[in-house]
């Protein structure tokens, strides 16, 4: 009988290793106590290994010790990439099972610099998820808890109060958020931007808010085509700023009509809007566009120099000439219009 002691006991005893190894593993398999959504992204080529480190990186689980052998003994092994959005509720299998299908509930959209708010609206209209009149209520209307907004001027004759705040990026948006929830996100990368650029103190340096800080660098996203020249475009505009000249933007002319216009002619300088810097001193009421980070950091630094004027090249570099008095800046546009004639071939 002995010996049937024995297996009694060894059977007891696996079986008690068995569940305990069981609720361990299901321990190390579980999540801390969320109560946010997660958005979490698996990268094409991305191994089991790599994937249980992001979810134990993320809080989605606790240890990635067993997730490549669960994923085996389960037979979820095709995980597939993609941007997914893991509500608070759901535990590790409910996660492999929408991995595995590619079920993602998000979906993505890109913000270029120099959007203006009516642009971004019509981009997020045309995912089906938030039409445009949403977003731009949700833009005017909604309450957001950022330190900056609150710092926004009440400007009657501005076009809309967050104008210049939504940073360009590419945003991987859960579908089931609403106008509001699209704005904070928003939001949320300009905030996160200006705090990794160190932007008050140097602002508070220059004796420059930020509301005027977006401004510029919305001016000069939207006057730049060469990247490398934004800093000495955000030099020109506060040369002329010291001075208390006009600035004389087209920008602005082109925000203060709503369309992206080939050739102002010279009625539209005379254009009655509070954006027209031809017939307005100092800065328009806000920006005219939503700058990007090469765009804000130029007007952080901007170019120190004498230049008062440019003119586009207009010799396929998206260059400028740059001048110091009105008589080199007429002798630049001689030269810019005899380029654009012999190109065109007249």
């Amino acid at each position: 009988m002995k010996w049937l002691m024995r297996l009694f006991y060894t059977l007891a005893l696996f079986a008690a290793w068995s569940v305990l190894a069981y609720f361990y593993v299901d321990y190390t398999l579980s999540s801390p106590q969320r109560h946010e959504p997660v958005q979490f992204e698996i990268n094409p080529g991305s191994s089991t290994a790599d994937i249980g480190r992001m979810l134990k990186d993320e809080n989605l689980i606790r240890h990635d010790w067993f997730f490549s052998t669960y994923l085996f003994l389960t037979g979820n092994r095709r995980l597939q990439a993609g941007v997914y959005e893991v509500s608070p509720e759901m535990d590790i299998d409910s996660m492999l099972d929408m991995f595995t299908k590619g079920r993602q509930n998000t979906y993505t959209v890109t913000i270029p610099e120099g959007f203006t708010i009516d642009q971004i609206g019509s981009a997020i209209d045309k995912k089906g998820k938030v039409s445009k009149e949403e977003f731009l209520k949700a833009v005017d209307e909604g309450e957001y808890d950022f330190d900056f907004i609150q710092n926004i001027p009440e400007k009657e004759n501005r076009t809309y109060r967050l104008e210049g705040y939504l940073f360009p990026s590419t945003y991987n948006i859960p579908k089931t958020a609403n106008a509001e929830d699209v704005v904070k996100l928003m939001l949320g990368q300009f905030a996160a931007r200006m705090e990794k650029s160190g932007a008050l103190q140097r602002l508070q340096e220059r004796n420059m808010t930020v509301d005027e800080w977006v401004t510029v660098a919305s001016i000069v996203e939207r006057e730049g085509q060469a990247e490398h020249e934004f800093p000495k475009i955000a030099g020109v505009i506060q040369n002329r700023l010291d001075k208390n000249m006009r600035l004389q933007v087209d920008a602005t002319i082109q925000y203060a009509l709503g369309e992206q216009k080939e050739r102002l002619y010279y009625k539209d300088l005379k254009l009655d809007s509070p954006y027209n810097t031809y017939r307005i001193d100092g800065l328009p009421p806000g920006p005219i566009a939503n700058p990007g980070e090469r765009a804000l950091t130029a007007v952080l630094e901007p170019e120190q120099h004498s230049y008062l004027y440019y003119v586009t090249k207009k010799d396929g570099t998206g260059e400028h000439y740059f001048a110091e008095t009105y008589e080199q800046h007429r002798n630049f546009i001689a030269q810019s219009n005899k380029t654009q004639t012999q190109n065109s071939g007249q």
